[in-house]
């Protein structure tokens, strides 16, 4: 009599890999950013099951649709440990009372701000979705928070400066028409993306363009 297997119904990682078209990596990555529901733990295992799989393929026909992550993210929805979400709430509520200077740079730039109770919450849902997803690759998000106000401080008189400069130049141009600002703001703001994104693949040249470019 052959002894019943104790593992449970589900793909492992490597299977869900091959069943899907996905590398393991890019499955890893869209659980970390809250695209993929986390898996099923049996001791130190965990399982994928069919909600992992439709997810994935639901995941990869919109990228194949001309979707970006961001896109995909609007419209599935993404899924947020507690866990993660009680870290990042407890490290913004821990900032705000020993970090005063960090809370207020945070809360200048437009990151952070209290609600009508008083509780600091996050001002972005991108910002809130990025410090999550560092969170579950091992990064504390009271580091990450502490990393992004040094960003901001430092980016931010240099984006003012040439938001201005190219504000000025476009009124000398002849361009002051809100249609006219708004088209320049909307490239002012991929042109920086786009500068950084490239520093990126420079500083990191091994990271994987298609886990943060959205």
């Amino acid at each position: 009599m052959k002894p019943v297997s104790s593992r449970p119904a589900g793909y492992t990682i490597e299977e869900l890999s091959a069943v899907a078209g996905m590398s393991a990596r890019n499955i890893r990555a869209h659980q970390t950013r809250g695209l993929l529901p986390p898996p099923m733990r049996h001791g130190r295992s965990a399982y994928y099951g069919q909600v992992h799989l439709r997810r994935l393929e639901r995941i990869t026909l919109l990228q194949k649709q001309g979707f970006n992550l961001a896109s995909i993210a609007a419209t599935l929805g993404t899924v947020t440990s507690d866990r993660e979400t009680g870290r990042l709430d407890e490290a913004m509520a821990d900032i705000a009372r020993d970090q005063p200077l960090l809370f207020g740079s945070l809360e200048r730039h437009g990151l952070l701000g209290r609600d009508e109770a008083g509780a600091v919450t996050i001002a972005r849902p991108a910002v809130s979705r990025a410090v999550s997803e560092l969170a579950g690759a091992g990064i504390p998000p009271a580091v990450a928070l502490r990393l992004l106000g040094r960003f901001m401080d430092r980016v931010s008189p240099v984006a003012e400066t040439l938001v201005g400069v190219s504000a000025e130049q476009l009124a000398a141009d002849g361009g002051s028409s809100a249609a006219q600002t708004a088209c320049l703001a909307e490239v002012l703001v991929s042109a920086f993306r786009t500068a950084v994104e490239n520093a990126v693949e420079l500083t990191f040249p091994g990271s994987d363009r298609a886990a943060w470019a959205r």
